[in-house]
């Protein structure tokens, strides 16, 4: 069986973390020396149903083709980090040279990332025109999108070139 990486179990801690931290249970005050410790209340029985979470609706877009620029703001201020543990990716090289970042998964299940047509096994080339083969180049790229007019991504896909074009408005 193989072991999963250390970004994976670290993702994964952090998430329980996170969960853990929000859902814990109310802590007794400490008992006086010989007292007994005070029991927690046990929940109420109920017979309902809990009801069925609501569906995930993405917005990002304001309408298909065409991106919210406040929302992209939000995305890129809180932090390339933040935003790449979503993705599950690796570098594309072709006889030792960087040809782009091959997509093994991008949020699978987000409807955000649905209405986006990149796929497993694509490689991406380019996003607004420049290569992203470095931390640094990934920032300049995120921070231009405040002002740019578009999103424009260029990737491979079966050997083939295909491009994405995004719309980013005001609203």
């Amino acid at each position: 069986m193989q072991q999963p990486g250390v970004g994976h179990g670290l993702c994964a801690l952090v998430l329980f973390v996170g969960a853990c931290a929000t859902t814990a249970a109310p802590v007794p005050e400490p008992a006086l020396v010989g007292e007994a410790p005070t029991p927690l209340p046990l929940p109420e029985p109920t017979s309902e149903t809990p009801p069925a979470p609501a569906p995930r609706t993405c917005q990002m877009f304001s309408k298909p083709g065409v991106l919210r620029r406040a929302s992209l703001i939000r995305l890129i201020d809180a932090g390339l980090p933040r935003w790449l543990q979503g993705v599950e990716g690796d570098r594309a090289l072709a006889n030792h040279r960087f040809q782009g970042w091959l997509v093994k998964s991008l949020y699978p299940g987000d409807p955000c990332y649905e209405a986006i047509d990149l796929r497993s096994g694509d490689i991406v080339q380019k996003v607004n025109g420049k290569s992203i083969e470095r931390p640094e180049q990934a920032f300049d790229v995120a921070q231009s999108l405040r002002t740019a007019p578009a999103l424009s991504v260029d990737f491979l896909r079966d050997g083939k070139p295909h491009k994405i074009e995004i719309a980013i408005v005001d609203e």
